[in-house]
This record gives C-alpha cells, sequence and structure tokens, in this order.
C-alpha cells in the first residue's frame, strides 16, 4: 500500500470514522493508571511529535485527520510510521470488535513480522492486557525496546502484581538496567519470588546499589505480612552465606541504621549472630531465646528447623 499517507485511502473502510466515547474514556483510564504515560506517547515521541498527549486518543474525525498527518509528516522511515499507524487501526478493535482493518494494513505495507508483534505487545500493554502484552513481547524474534520502562510497568501494574509477568519478560529480553527506579521495581519482584534468587542478584549491582537493595531485601522480609511466609523467607535470610561486608551492611542496618525500627529486627540481627557463629546457640541461650514469638515471626519455629538439621553448614 503505497497510498498509506492518504487518509482516505487508509481508513477507506469508513472514512468519517471516530473513536466512540467509550474507547476514548478507556484509553484515559489506563493513561492515568500508568503514570500518564502509554507506550504509544513514546512512540509519538520517538517520530518526533511532541505533545502526544494532546492528539492521542482523538475525539473527532478530525482529530484522526491530524493525528494521521503528524505520522505522515515525521522524518522517520516508513516502517516505524506504519507500526504506529497499525497501532492505531488496532483501535477499531476496540470500537468494532473486528481487526480486520489492521491485518489486512500490515499485509498490504509488508509491515516486519518483529515490527507487528512489537506493536500487538505495546497496544495490549497500553490496554492493561498485561499477560497477552507478555505473550507477544517474549517472542524470541523481537530485539528489546524500552525494556526499562516495560519492567517497570509490569512490576507497578500488572495484574494482582503477578510476579511472573515481569520476571517472564526479564529473563527473556536480558535488558542492561541502569535506572535505580527500575532497579528497586524488580528487585521488589525478585525478592518476592525468592529471597535467594534476590540476594545473589543485589550482588551483581555495581556501587551503592548493591547495599540498598541488600537493606531493600531486609525490609521487604521484616515489613512483610505476618505469619509463615514471612517466617519462611526470615530463616532463608538469616542462612544466606554473606560476605564481610554484607555482615558489616546487615548490623549496621538493624543495629543502627533505619532498619532498627523494624518489627522483628532485634530478633533477627539476634539469630543472624548466632548462624555466624558469633555467639551461643539459641538453645543455650538464657534468655530462652527460641521460645519466643515477637512481632509476628515464631523464632521457636525456627529455632526448631534448625535442630532438624536446616542450618546451613559453618
Amino acid at each position: 500500500m503505497d497510498d498509506f499517507e492518504v487518509f482516505e485511502e487508509l481508513f477507506s473502510f469508513d472514512p468519517i470514522f471516530a473513536y466512540n466515547e467509550q474507547t476514548i474514556n478507556r484509553i484515559l483510564k489506563c493513561r492515568r493508571s500508568m503514570e500518564n504515560e502509554l507506550f504509544i506517547d513514546r512512540l509519538l515521541k520517538t517520530l518526533g511529535i511532541e505533545h502526544g498527549h494532546d492528539l492521542y486518543p482523538p475525539r473527532s474525525n478530525q482529530d484522526l485527520r491530524d493525528l494521521h498527518q503528524h505520522i505522515i509528516d515525521s522524518s522517520s522511515p516508513d516502517h516505524h510510521k506504519q507500526s504506529v499507524l497499525y497501532y492505531i487501526l488496532k483501535d477499531v478493535l476496540d470500537d468494532r470488535d473486528a481487526q480486520q482493518p489492521a491485518v489486512d494494513f500490515a499485509k498490504a505495507v509488508f509491515l516486519p513480522e518483529r515490527y507487528r508483534i512489537f506493536m500487538d505487545g505495546i497496544w495490549n500493554l497500553d490496554r492493561a492486557h498485561f499477560a497477552k502484552a507478555v505473550d507477544y513481547l517474549t517472542e524470541p524474534v523481537l530485539i528489546p525496546t524500552f525494556p526499562e520502562e516495560l519492567i517497570y510497568t509490569l512490576c507497578t501494574h500488572s495484574d494482582q502484581h503477578d510476579d511472573k509477568l515481569p520476571l517472564a519478560y526479564y529473563y527473556t529480553a536480558s535488558p542492561a538496567i541502569t535506572s535505580p527506579k527500575v532497579l528497586k521495581a524488580l528487585f521488589s519482584v525478585l525478592a518476592k519470588a525468592s529471597v535467594t534468587e534476590a540476594f545473589l542478584w543485589a550482588r551483581k549491582q555495581d556501587g551503592s546499589m548493591n547495599r540498598i537493595l541488600f537493606e531493600q531485601l531486609i525490609e521487604s522480609i521484616l515489613d512483610g505480612k505476618e505469619g509463615e511466609e514471612r517466617a519462611k523467607h526470615g530463616m532463608e535470610l538469616i542462612q544466606l552465606p554473606f560476605s564481610k561486608e554484607e555482615e558489616v551492611w546487615f548490623e549496621a542496618y538493624l543495629s543502627e541504621g533505619k532498619g532498627r525500627n523494624l518489627p522483628g529486627a532485634e530478633d533477627m540481627l539476634r539469630i543472624r549472630r548466632t548462624v555466624a557463629g558469633r555467639t551461643r546457640a539459641i538453645a543455650d541461650s538464657s534468655n530462652g531465646f527460641g521460645a519466643n514469638t515477637s512481632d509476628g515471626m515464631d523464632w521457636s519455629s525456627l529455632g526448631g528447623s534448625w535442630e532438624q538439621g536446616s542450618m546451613i553448614a559453618r
């Protein structure tokens, strides 16, 4: 299709087409929920189109024509412009329960498969269809685009904070992450999935970020919901083989740092000292520490698990 630059040809199925109110409101609601920036807004910026919020979603047929013209006037390569037009044509699916215009367009302009798959993923992500979006965005043919933004969105906005979605994308795309905000968001998801994996992942981070994430891991456990899972995660953490530097961080954070007022902080510190071999075993403690339940953490059950041989070798 050489005439995609002509609005009447692109929208030949309905030259007076306009988004209905329901579709517009749905798009605006999703934008608000995603910190006021959709991925289509980012894509418009890559085309050199500023103020995408004012252009999308178009409120009338004339607004749609204006958006189309802004895209056509971009100096970007045709397949970039066609990708954004494909995204817009997918909006017809929302209005008419039919995706034929987008499919026909992609075939007519020979839109490369990786561009079509990426746009399918981005469109679903912008509609908060997170699981379906990840299905597209983890296709091997794709080159990671907006990886940090994608990870942050999946970590903070996916349904019920489903840990599987951001981790599936992260492990598939394997992007380098430099944003502290994104590192912390991803680490929070990692910590919920596996304390040990989060601990080892934090070690790979450069500079002060390693310590920041290490302390975040401690906080996420002690500040978590009381119960068996919290106790399990606490036990997993204090049995990990800390380096000398990590021992210092652990002591400092829980004895004099921001973590000293967290529920169970003192108990965790004392048990870690026992695990590290710096105090007598809990069973011999003069304080009867192993029989206490403190701040929702049943330390007696932890002590019992040690007696059953679960404590790591010294």
